[in-house]
């Protein structure tokens, strides 16, 4: 408890800190809603190793430092991804950078708001009201109450009825300071009905020939609500220095007849946290889950899922594969829940991970939790070895251990990296996973 009062009490020496700098934005609606999510936050414990759901990610690390919130930085982005056509949306140090924003956006008929605007907006209101945590205590969200609490610059991207989008938005993920620190990005898309995106998030070193930064946090929060006949495809892509840590939450709405595919890599990061959640509202819809990581040193990498089959006649797949070596350390929870209105429910769970070094651990728990009587779900999880009758034949044929063992991890992954949708997104997270061949 000691612990827990402590962090608390430096959180709420940043709160007051950012609210004597708002002047006369403190009495806004939105500021309200951020002190009533920090009064929640209060209220409850941060989650430790006796939560169920936590008990593989080390929340003390990352709570340990005494975070600032992180300042302004230059205008600057991340390169683009060669031979990737884009609407870019950069976000440094948790504040949406409009400048850079606003001439890729202009064009690309979306409409955007400041969280701000949206926060009063009908149409925000009809898509996220219900998405969000209602102030209900729940240890389970306080990084969500974390990110409501401490955003700086929230942004609402509203993606019209039939706008089929032929570019990607590419939201670039940025945190540097010269200070122990830490950033909240916030995001709402509402995807249209019968509208069609693909989304990328890339999160990486703003600038390499940067000096290096202290330990740093992103706390990050993106959330979707598909209408009917919407397809979304969405990409995850992170690559951060070590010193930094990750909190990701990505969470889905979806109406009937929409499509939704996600896809998330990591190799970078200290500590790695990534929660995903997806409702499945209405009948016909269909949802994919997919990633592949690689962890080393000593890297913690977590990946959390929920998808609710809340009613009849709806498709669920989820794939996570994973690579663990050195000592690292690894864990997948997977949950899905097939609710009583849900009869013809088809759900696939499947996690496999190689573990290369004896040091390293891995975590595997596919669950499925049904309470229908018609419907077709399997789950399952593999963690081995590399194949030694394989490495022997490519060795046979002259190629290194080395080689061999590269080919093999490449092998592993390119089933989930062979369904990315977009060619140059995929020829980059292969080339910076090191795993092309």
């Amino acid at each position: 408890m000691a612990a827990q009062e402590l962090i608390m009490e430096h959180l709420a020496q940043i709160f007051n800190e950012m609210e004597a700098s708002l002047n006369g934005m403190s009495g806004s609606p939105l500021h309200q809603f951020q002190k009533s999510a920090f009064s929640t936050l209060r209220e409850i414990d941060f989650p430790g190793r006796k939560h169920e759901d936590w008990k593989y990610t080390p929340v003390q690390k990352i709570l340990t430092p005494n975070y600032k919130l992180a300042g302004n930085v230059t205008n600057k982005t991340l390169p683009a991804i060669p031979n990737l056509d884009s609407y870019v949306i950069p976000i440094n140090n948790g504040r949406v950078n409009m400048e850079l924003a606003l001439p890729s956006l202009s064009e690309s008929g979306v409409k955007w708001y400041s969280l701000a605007e949206a926060y009063q907006l009908p149409e925000w209101k009809e898509a996220f009201q219900n998405q969000m945590p209602q102030l209900a205590p729940d240890t389970n969200r306080a990084f969500d109450f974390l990110n409501l609490s401490f955003n700086t610059n929230g942004l609402f991207i509203d993606i019209p009825k039939g706008l089929r989008l032929k570019k990607p938005l590419e939201i670039r993920i940025t945190h540097h300071d010269d200070a122990v620190s830490f950033s909240h990005p916030l995001l709402f898309i509402r995807c249209g009905q019968e509208s069609e995106v693909t989304v990328i998030e890339r999160y990486e070193h703003l600038d390499p020939s940067l000096p290096a930064t202290p330990e740093g946090l992103i706390n990050s929060l993106l959330l979707f609500n598909i209408k009917a006949g919407a397809r979304v495809n969405h990409v995850k892509w992170q690559n951060l220095p070590l010193q930094q840590n990750l909190v990701y939450k990505l969470a889905a709405t979806q109406e009937r007849d929409s499509y939704f595919k996600t896809f998330a890599f990591d190799v970078g990061g200290q500590v790695v946290r990534n929660n995903v959640e997806v409702d499945m509202l209405e009948s016909n819809t269909y949802t994919s889950l997919q990633a592949g990581y690689m962890a080393s040193g000593k890297q913690s990498m977590d990946h959390q899922t929920r998808i609710h089959h809340l009613v009849h006649h709806c498709e669920s797949h989820e794939h996570y594969k994973g690579i663990i070596d050195d000592q690292a350390s690894g864990a997948f929870n997977g949950k899905v829940n097939v609710h009583p209105d849900a009869q013809k429910t088809n759900a696939y769970q499947q996690n496999d991970t190689l573990v290369l070094s004896p040091y390293a651990v891995m975590n595997s728990k596919p669950q499925l939790e049904i309470f229908a009587d018609d419907v077709k779900c399997s789950h399952g999880a593999t963690i081995g070895q590399l194949d030694e009758k394989a490495l022997f034949y490519l060795r046979s044929r002259g190629i290194t251990t080395e080689q061999a063992t590269h080919i093999l991890k490449a092998a592993f992954l390119a089933t989930i990296l062979n369904e990315v949708p977009d060619e140059a997104i995929r020829h980059y997270i292969t080339t910076n996973m090191s795993i092309d061949i």
